[in-house]
């Protein structure tokens, strides 16, 4: 692949940009080192029924960021993709986070998953772009030490972990890479893993991302599952589970 690492200090400045749009002064901006990230209204619904979350003014309405009561962590949504969980991070991270905890979704090719499982993502196979302008090497795969942190908690919840598969081209999952890619043991495919493990790498942050198999690639056909229960509750097993653990 074309390289796209470059050493040199980059021209945009996430703090800078954040308080020109929010025309607030740093210390105003101050975070917990914690932040669960979702890529849906309703996860962050249904984590904010944790009683006390509040909204952060000050990020709004540039960002729409939540703090638990008594807690060292923070909630906020992204766009699906990874330009959107990079940026995210590098704003949130230059105001004092430090650990990314990711609420998200794939498309199961694994022979043993089905609709509504929920995955602990320990790498991310690099088919998306940003990664490569973050890490200064041309390894198909990125990992998280933090999520090996993670791999109890998420056994005893019944959570499958592996490798996922990170692609930007959400039409160009082919028929033939969904075939090699889950022989070589892949669990699925997905659009954020890879940049968030890339830039956390990168940052010296930690980062770890837990997923719910929302459709399912098989044989050449796609099963999509958004609206059957087993997909509620799955999604609704991941939520209890990150309101358990992930909020500090």
């Amino acid at each position: 692949m074309r390289r796209f690492f470059d050493p040199s200090s980059p021209v945009l400045i996430p703090a800078d940009l954040v308080c020109t749009f929010t025309k607030k002064r740093p210390e105003e901006l101050t975070l917990p080192y914690r932040v669960i990230i979702t890529v849906s209204g309703d996860d962050t619904r249904f984590l904010r029924r944790r009683p006390g979350s509040r909204l952060l003014d000050a990020w709004a309405p540039f960002r729409r960021v939540y703090q638990f009561e008594n807690s060292q962590t923070a909630l906020t949504r992204t766009w699906y993709g990874g330009p959107n969980i990079a940026s995210l991070v590098e704003e949130l991270s230059a105001f004092g986070v430090r650990e990314f905890c990711l609420w998200g979704y794939m498309g199961g090719i694994a022979s043993g998953l089905s609709t509504g499982d929920v995955v602990l993502a320990s790498g991310a196979l690099r088919e998306e772009g940003v990664s490569y302008h973050y890490l200064d090497d041309q390894d198909d795969t990125v990992y998280s030490e933090w999520a090996r942190n993670w791999s109890l908690r998420a056994a005893d919840g019944g959570f499958a972990g592996g490798i996922v598969w990170s692609c930007d081209a959400i039409y160009r999952e082919t028929i033939q890479k969904v075939e090699t890619y889950g022989q070589r043991g892949i669990l699925g495919v997905e659009m954020e893993v890879a940049s968030l493990y890339a830039v956390c790498a990168a940052k010296g942050l930690n980062a770890v991302a837990f997923l719910v198999v929302s459709d399912v690639f098989r044989e050449g056909t796609w099963t999509p599952g958004f609206w059957t229960p087993e997909f509620s509750k799955g999604a609704k097993q991941l939520g209890s589970f990150l309101l358990e653990h992930a909020v500090v």
